[in-house]
């Protein structure tokens, strides 16, 4: 199985390279900020062909899909086309395919391929995390005024599958911590791929809040494989139904969870 989604996962992102490089219309789904574009649906088929021919009792739940398939089988795919689509339609060349897969309910494998720069982050359960099959962890940099940080604050009230009423409040209050009393300046990008730079050691804190659960889980495995603690705005370890998330090495993790409060 690992080598298959290692083999589908950069079939499906060539083919979003693709349409990337000739350029594509958008359309809104939930609002002017969560677009689709055919890229999205023509990646989408691709996966689910592919994952049905093989392995045809498996279940699957896409971004890209109203209901789940095979929704009591044992191992389940977890798929986001393309993930960072606002990017991908506007040609900026942040963006890419994410495949989570779980046993029984628990997550099992993860996998994040960044087709512009041919990067391939991959981890199972309890074996390590790797980009481009080199082992790779977390950094060690401890101090929160001066991380390198990915930060989005979400969004309330709107009505959107995005929402995060709880906590949205909460990054809100800290982000306005985090910027006393002389302000900050280190941060960065957002979008799934954000979490595999971090388990590369490249970034040091990734801080969403409005996500869903195929926005998550790919991530969730690679980042914690690496050595990152990987919780919700609470401190609590991520499960499926959180929309935010914390995400660093542990000695900063336990600092910016202070900014919270």
């Amino acid at each position: 199985m690992q080598e298959f989604l290692k083999q589908i996962i950069k079939e499906a992102g060539f083919l979003a390279k693709g349409y990337y490089h000739e350029g594509v219309e958008s359309k809104e789904k939930f609002g002017p900020t969560d677009l689709v574009t055919i890229a999205d649906e023509e990646t989408n088929d691709f996966l689910i062909k592919k994952i049905r021919e093989r392995y045809p009792d498996h279940g699957i739940i896409s971004e890209e899909e109203k209901e789940e398939i095979n929704p009591r089988a044992e191992y389940t795919w977890v798929i986001d086309p393309i993930d960072g689509t606002r990017n991908f339609a506007n040609h900026i060349a942040y963006w890419c395919t994410m495949i989570g897969i779980t046993k029984n309910g628990q997550p099992y494998l993860g996998a994040i391929y960044d087709a512009m720069n041919d990067e391939l982050f991959f981890a199972e359960v309890g074996k390590g995390a790797f980009l481009n099959e080199k082992p790779i962890q977390v950094n060690t940099k401890s101090d929160p005024d001066t991380c390198f940080m990915v930060f989005s604050g979400g969004r309330t009230g709107t009505g959107s599958p995005y929402d995060d009423d709880e906590n949205c409040p909460k990054f809100y209050n800290f982000f306005n911590n985090l910027c006393r009393p002389h302000g900050f300046w280190a941060m960065n990008y957002g979008s799934g791929l954000g979490v595999c730079h971090l388990a590369a050691g490249r970034l040091d804190a990734v801080l969403l809040s409005g996500l869903l659960y195929h926005d998550i889980l790919p991530s969730y495995v690679i980042a914690t494989e690496a050595g990152a603690v990987y919780t919700n705005p609470s401190g609590i370890n991520w499960k499926r139904g959180d929309k935010s998330i914390v995400v660093a090495n542990p000695k900063l993790h336990a600092k910016l969870m202070e900014l919270f409060k």
